[in-house]
């Protein structure tokens, strides 16, 4: 099967971004109008708290559900957003991460029919994320900014783009992994440190340093709490492990054996230097972030399909392959949309986590394309290369 894209009414990016437009106009309206948002909640009155020296990490059960999982840094940052009425920043929130979606992977070095392609095929799954007035499209993002930085060997700007996603989602540490591909290492993490400190200092333009330091203690002791709350709910590795093998199995082992996995590509040293085996490391790193996260919930998939839209435009593109950017297609993106009947989501869908296993399925591909260098093609490199 080769799915064709040579209408150029269908390839014009203008009508793309225009369906783009619409789909995060539809949830901004739904979203501030209709239904209200309890994680943009989480989002906005962490500025406030901040301001006012309060806890970020209590419960307010009067204000939203939940608890703010985020570093004070992730308050400061938006800080400009959150100051504005509650409804408009809640409406300008989701053209803020659709748009930074789009022109990210609007930039990656890729061709013009990979990029329609791209666009195309994660519809869904970014409204799906905007729905839910989710971070995740800036996630996705950041992971392939870093890499465009490294290509462009700008690593300054790839430290930045890692630390930054660090301050919203910890898990967007793991786009560190692709600096052992490429050289000035030792300037790399001098800028780590770099933006590090500064991003961490950021939120005193608000508070007080003891205030702070008193936020980062509160911040650290969340992290470090083990809980199984999410076992039997979470989307990911972690519930496929507990439903296949065994419930007491604990987070900490899957996680501990996915990074040993994840690592084992690093001892083919004479492969960094070539393009496919980077987008395949950078397809693991986007992928491994949702499916290795114990709290992975349907929205943050997006970030997951990013990555599978990394390995596809440089796989074989086997019998095998389209299988499984089928499966990705009808379990992971269509599942959450209203073309699945309830009945499949509630009784199929969910209590057999195959939202996740065809992303599951599609990183241990990447892996096996890693190590097994004969299974890749040539890949056609688009007009706009990085040196």
């Amino acid at each position: 099967m080769r799915i064709r894209l040579n209408n150029p009414w269908f390839s014009d990016f203008r009508l793309i971004f225009s369906v783009y437009l619409l789909i995060t106009l539809f949830a901004s309206i739904k979203t501030v109008f209709l239904f209200g948002s309890n994680n943009y909640s989480i989002f906005y009155y962490s500025l406030y708290h901040l301001l006012d020296g309060q806890t970020l990490y209590d419960t307010y059960p009067a204000l939203y559900k939940d608890h703010y999982h985020y570093a004070p840094t992730f308050a400061a940052l938006f800080a400009p957003i959150f100051a504005l009425p509650y409804r408009a920043g809640l409406f300008i929130w989701h053209f803020l991460f659709a748009g930074i979606w789009l022109y990210a992977i609007y930039r990656m070095p890729l061709t013009r029919r990979q990029k329609v392609f791209a666009y195309w095929f994660s519809l869904q799954e970014l409204f799906t994320s905007l729905a839910n007035s989710q971070t995740n499209p800036l996630i996705a993002a950041l992971s392939l900014f870093t890499f465009i930085s490294f290509e462009k060997r700008q690593v300054g700007w790839a430290a930045f783009f890692i630390i930054l996603g660090f301050n919203i989602k910890i898990y967007s540490l793991v786009a560190a992994a692709l600096f052992l591909l490429y050289p000035q290492k030792g300037r790399f993490m001098l800028y780590m440190v770099l933006w590090g400190v500064v991003l961490a200092l950021l939120p005193l333009l608000l508070t007080s340093p003891a205030k702070l330091l008193w936020q980062y203690e509160l911040w650290i002791r969340q992290l470090t709490i083990k809980s199984d709350v999410d076992k039997w709910v979470n989307t990911s590795i972690h519930r496929l492990v507990h439903q296949l093998v065994s419930p007491d199995i604990s987070s900490s082992v899957i996680i501990g054996a996915g990074v040993v996995l994840f690592c084992t590509v690093y001892v083919h040293r004479r492969r960094f230097a070539e393009h496919t085996f980077r987008m395949l490391l950078l397809a693991s790193v986007l992928i491994f972030q949702v499916i290795f996260n114990p709290v992975a919930e349907s929205p943050t998939y997006i970030t997951a399909v990013t990555g599978v839209l990394c390995w596809w435009f440089v796989c074989p593109q086997t019998s095998l392959d389209r299988a499984l950017l089928i499966s990705c297609f009808i379990f992971t993106i269509l599942s959450a949309s209203d073309l699945c009947p309830p009945e499949v989501r509630t009784q199929l869908i969910k209590p057999y986590v195959l939202k996740a296993l065809p992303c599951v399925l599609i990183w241990f591909r990447v892996l096996y394309l890693m190590h097994i260098p004969v299974a890749l093609k040539p890949v056609r490199q688009p007009a706009e290369t990085y040196s």
